[in-house]
C-alpha cells in the first residue's frame, strides 16, 4: 500500500512538472502584452480571454456556449470576451472585464501568459486573444444572459489538425480560411476555431507535452 501511494505521488509530481514545463514554453512562444493597436478600418476592437487549466494532469481549454438572446454570435461556442468599452484601458482590460462579467473569472485568479495574433472576423470585429492560466478548481458563475454553459476540453483535442475542416473565402481583399471542428456535442467554428487552431500551432511548436 505504501509503495503504491509513493508511486502515485511520484506520478502526480511528474504530471505537474510536465504541465508546468508546457506553460513555461507556451509563455515564451506567445507575444508579450503590449499597447493595443487600432483595428483595421471598418472593424471594431474586441478582446477575449483564452483560459487554460490543468485537470487530472491534462491541460484543458475552457470554452462557453452563448445564449440565443445575445445580439451577436447566437448559440456559438466562444471564449469569454467582447468589444472594447470606452472605459477600458486597453484590450486586456476588455478581456478581463468580460471574463468576470460573463463567467465570474476573478482577475486575482488569472495568470496571464501572453497575447496571440489578432483575428479579424466577417462580422466586423478584430479580436485580440489573451492566453491565461486559471486555477484547476476555478468555479464559474455565468451571467445567464450571454452565456448558457461552459465546458472544458483537453488541448490535445485541438492539436490534431486532421480534425479541422476548412472553407476558403475572401475577407478584406485577402484569402481567409474559416475553420470548423467537432468536439463532443459541440461544433466549434469561426473565430473561436481559428484561435484554437493558432493556439494548437503554438502548442505543437513548443514541443512540450500537455499531459
Amino acid at each position: 500500500m505504501e509503495n503504491r501511494a509513493l508511486r502515485n505521488l511520484a506520478g502526480m509530481d511528474d504530471a505537474v512538472e510536465v504541465t508546468d514545463r508546457f506553460f513555461g514554453a507556451l509563455r515564451e512562444a506567445l507575444s508579450p502584452v503590449a499597447v493595443s493597436d487600432p483595428p483595421p478600418p471598418g472593424l471594431r476592437s474586441a478582446g477575449v480571454l483564452v483560459p487554460l487549466r490543468v485537470s487530472g494532469g491534462v491541460v484543458t481549454v475552457t470554452l462557453a456556449r452563448r445564449t440565443e438572446r445575445v445580439p451577436h454570435h447566437k448559440g456559438q461556442i466562444c471564449f469569454p470576451g467582447g468589444s472594447r468599452d470606452p472605459g477600458d484601458r486597453d484590450l486586456l482590460a476588455t478581456a478581463m472585464r468580460e471574463a468576470e462579467e460573463e463567467l465570474g473569472i476573478r482577475g486575482a485568479d488569472v495568470e496571464l501568459l501572453g497575447a496571440m495574433e489578432r483575428v479579424p472576423t466577417v462580422t466586423g470585429f478584430c479580436i485580440q486573444p489573451f492566453v491565461a492560466r486559471i486555477p484547476p478548481d476555478a468555479r464559474f458563475h455565468l451571467d445567464g444572459f450571454e452565456m448558457a454553459e461552459t465546458f472544458d476540453a483537453p488541448l490535445s483535442a485541438f492539436t490534431d489538425f486532421s480534425r479541422y475542416r476548412a472553407a476558403a473565402t475572401t475577407f478584406l481583399g485577402k484569402p481567409y480560411m474559416v475553420y470548423f471542428l467537432d468536439y463532443d456535442r459541440f461544433t466549434v467554428w469561426g473565430a473561436t476555431a481559428r484561435i484554437l487552431h493558432s493556439l494548437a500551432e503554438l502548442a505543437r511548436g513548443t514541443g512540450a507535452r500537455t499531459r
